[in-house]
């Protein structure tokens, strides 16, 4: 059996369950040919599932989405939560070439290259069977994550394993680290090593984060407008990413959707892209 090429995936710890929804419809709207596998630590409201089967049956069963995952693992913050995006076991993508690991309050849009190519491209510049970046002046990769499955594994893994049978010890580690970037960097360098990230410099956003939205029209503007700059967003051009997500406005699945299950943020977007 062929691995599929790429599987993007999340894991939503908390209340981010509403973005759920709009975050798979973006990618399998962009890339029809990707796989979508979420992770949550809760069940998921009726609204949110009403959506989802509503995706299945108009546009494409590409995903799933695995509740009450890790139940049984305790964390002691926040930090600690959403750092288990970056210790989901191997035996999960065992079917995917392929893993970028998102965050769900971003709509995705089709870029050329394709997310998948300029990853794999980023991955062959440094040396890494991983893509990131490192914060600057910081001990920080981002929370977006890309790596090639079997090598990244054969490195990684054995830590995971630690960390998943050994629910302490990721206790321990965030005693001396703030946030889960902070534990992704400490992992990578363990393992695999950052090799030439320093020269080779990547790390966008394959779309529009939603959480611009909750600090204002003027951060809305400041982000669309310098993004395509900003080393670490590198948006498409207004213009482009504009009438990519007007067209996910103009869908009347996305309509149902969003009247379904209100999201601030996404009531927010349509009434600033259309004047700006």
């Amino acid at each position: 059996m062929s691995l599929a090429p790429i599987c993007i995936t999340g894991f939503v710890y908390g209340i981010y369950t509403k973005y759920i929804p709009f975050y798979i419809y973006s990618i399998l709207k962009s890339y029809p040919d990707y796989y979508v596998k979420i992770f949550t630590d809760t069940p998921l409201s009726a609204r949110e599932q009403s959506c989802l089967r509503m995706i299945k049956q108009r546009l494409s069963k590409r995903f799933e989405v695995k509740e009450n995952d890790f139940a049984d693992f305790k964390v002691r913050s926040i930090a600690e939560g959403k750092a288990r995006r970056f210790l989901i076991p191997r035996h999960e993508f065992r079917h995917f070439e392929n893993v970028y690991v998102g965050d769900v309050d971003f709509l995705l849009v089709r870029e050329s290259p394709s997310l998948l190519a300029s990853h794999l491209q980023h991955c062959e510049n440094i040396g890494l069977p991983y893509s990131n970046q490192i914060r600057p002046n910081s001990k920080r990769l981002t929370g977006l994550h890309f790596f090639k499955v079997q090598p990244y594994y054969e490195q990684v893994e054995h830590r995971i394993k630690h960390y998943l049978h050994h629910h302490g010890d990721l206790a321990a580690a965030f005693q001396t680290i703030k946030r889960d970037e902070e534990f992704l960097y400490r992992l990578m360098e363990e393992t695999i090593g950052f090799g030439r990230m320093d020269v080779h410099h990547y790390r966008p956003h394959h779309g529009f984060h939603l959480g611009i939205l909750r600090s204002g029209s003027a951060r809305f503007k400041d982000y669309v407008k310098n993004g395509p700059q900003n080393a670490f967003h590198q948006l498409p051009d207004y213009a482009t990413l504009k009438k990519q997500l007007l067209q996910y406005f103009a869908d009347p699945l996305f309509t149902d959707m969003k009247n379904i299950v209100d999201v601030k943020e996404i009531r927010r977007l349509q009434q600033w892209l259309r004047p700006y």
